[in-house]
């Protein structure tokens, strides 16, 4: 008997088998002596069981393994921006109060004015419990997912970026007359970071159009401030772009710290936006 194929994946040699099989070629799958698996053929038989499995590998090449996505691993990072937001809707009041309001909004026209402040504090008061929550459990779902793929500092930093970059980017584009609140233009900036981290793999297109169906769904209620969240989700998408081809961090204390800090532009927003 001739040994034609040996190898320890046993469903890789019982195709070659199969591939003997219809070719009429008599053969043996035996266990080899190292553990593997071995095919075997009569001697006279040899030669042409050869080319039968070389015509059958050169039509079907192995597929390469697919490369490991990087990935920081699970972190808490979304859970802790979730009770973040839920926390200070509760302790701002729900409502906030007038006065909360008044100063922490993002008023497109006092934001032109050269109130800054105002991009980064609306991101913080919410309307209700409901408006809260929603925001909060989201935010827990894709700025999580962000996380594990840029690590919680860099995950933090351009939801903050993208919610106080799309109140910017909306007041520039409506001018006066447009008031707003909520965390929901840093949840869609999380959601574009995160379909723009797919690019340039396959499917990334998909997963873009899974982002724009799931802004239409969720940010164009009746209650949405739909140009914030378009522009929140685009200035996420631009984000993710940019730092598609970073690898993730390795685990560190400084991670979570850096990330903690992101809370450092909102009390200083807060702190301005309190001054006499």
């Amino acid at each position: 008997m001739a040994l034609l194929r040996e190898g320890r994946d046993r469903d890789a040699v019982l195709e070659r088998s199969v591939v003997l099989e219809a070719m009429g070629i008599a053969h043996e799958v035996q266990p080899a002596p190292d553990g593997g698996w071995a095919l075997l053929v009569d001697d006279g038989d040899a030669p042409a069981a050869e080319a039968a499995l070389a015509a059958w590998e050169a039509e079907n090449p192995p597929r390469p393994h697919p490369v490991a996505r990087p990935d920081y691993g699970r972190t808490l990072t979304g859970v802790a921006a979730g009770l973040a937001i839920l926390a200070f809707a509760v302790l701002a009041g729900l409502p906030p109060p007038g006065s909360l309001a008044a100063r922490g909004s993002a008023d497109a026209a006092r934001m032109l004015d050269g109130e800054w402040w105002r991009a980064a504090t609306a991101l913080t008061l919410h309307a209700d419990l409901a408006h809260a929550a929603a925001n909060g459990v989201a935010i827990a779902i894709f700025l999580g997912a962000v996380a594990r793929r840029l690590g919680p500092a860099l995950a933090a930093w351009s939801a903050l970026a993208a919610g106080v970059g799309g109140n910017v980017l909306t007041a520039l584009a409506v001018r006066g007359g447009h008031v707003s609140i909520g965390a929901s233009t840093a949840v869609f900036g999380a959601l574009g970071t995160l379909s723009a981290l797919q690019v340039p793999r396959r499917g990334a297109w998909v997963t873009l159009g899974v982002g724009v169906a799931l802004l239409g769904l969720l940010g164009t209620g009746a209650r949405a401030d739909l140009p914030a969240h378009l522009l929140g989700f685009a200035v996420g998408v631009t984000a993710g772009l940019a730092v598609r081809r970073r690898a993730p961090p390795r685990r560190s204390f400084r991670q979570p710290v850096l990330a903690l800090l992101a809370l450092a532009p909102v009390v200083l927003a807060w702190w301005r936006a309190l001054a006499p």
